[in-house]
């Protein structure tokens, strides 16, 4: 008895050491639209907010989005690994807008052939300092990524290359391509959780500029997104509101 209570102590003090021991991160943005992976989200007038606790390598928290009109509304949760050129992450993502025409009413269904949610991994390599090419692999490992007769998943993922072309002081230029596949796609079905096809489904330019106003940082974004494979064209601008 002795020894389990010294083992409970030691795990609440470890516990408590771990969780002190992390930085609470936060950030609320304002936004014209929701863009992802050759996607448009949604529309109209969105925020979106992050909170988490961030560790010398690990972290995880919360993130959330909606819009004015209540037609769009997300909650996910995610954790995370990084060191100095690898980060890894796997996000639980439930989009239950009332709109959707997949499970979006039971929050706690994990029934891969039932469940409104997804599980998304994804992974970002940084080449060197003096490289500073960014290799992403991403891919759908549960969740409301079916096939046609909802029996199988479709593993559809998402692969990308970024590179900052302009960096300085409070100004950056980043560019990215992607090109998404499904790795398991029965005979007869061409499309994927993110395009109706397999194919080069994003391109886009990304300025970041960050005014600095009466000693307030305010960091504005206008991103570009171009998806051949739907040829479809987007425009996002962006404000952090706050961050910390």
């Amino acid at each position: 008895m002795i020894k389990i209570k010294k083992l409970m102590i030691t795990s609440i003090i470890i516990g408590n050491s771990w969780v002190y021991g992390q930085k609470l991160h936060s950030a609320l943005q304002l936004r014209n639209s929701h863009l992802w992976r050759g996607q448009e989200v949604s529309s109209g007038f969105i925020y979106t907010g992050d909170v988490h606790l961030d560790g010398k390598n690990f972290y995880g928290g919360f993130w959330a989005g909606g819009n004015a009109d209540g037609s769009y509304k997300e909650f996910d949760n995610y954790i995370g690994y990084k060191n100095k050129h690898l980060t890894v992450e796997l996000w639980d993502i439930y989009n239950f807008s009332p709109g959707a025409t997949y499970n979006n009413k039971e929050f706690f269904n994990y029934n891969a052939s039932e469940t409104g949610r997804f599980w998304d991994f994804r992974s970002y390599y940084t080449i060197s300092e003096k490289l500073p090419l960014v290799l992403s692999w991403n891919t759908v490992v549960f969740g409301r990524d079916r096939d046609r007769d909802n029996t199988h998943n479709k593993y559809s993922s998402f692969v990308s290359t970024e590179y900052p072309f302009y960096t300085k002081e409070n100004l950056s230029v980043r560019g990215r391509i992607g090109y998404a596949f499904a790795l398991h796609n029965p005979t007869g079905e061409k499309g994927n959780f993110f395009a109706q096809e397999a194919g080069f489904n994003e391109i886009s330019l990304i300025i970041t500029k960050t005014f600095s106003i009466a000693g307030y940082q305010l960091p504005v974004g206008i991103w570009g997104m171009f998806n051949p494979v739907g040829n479809n064209a987007y425009l996002q601008f962006s404000v952090q509101a706050y961050s910390f």
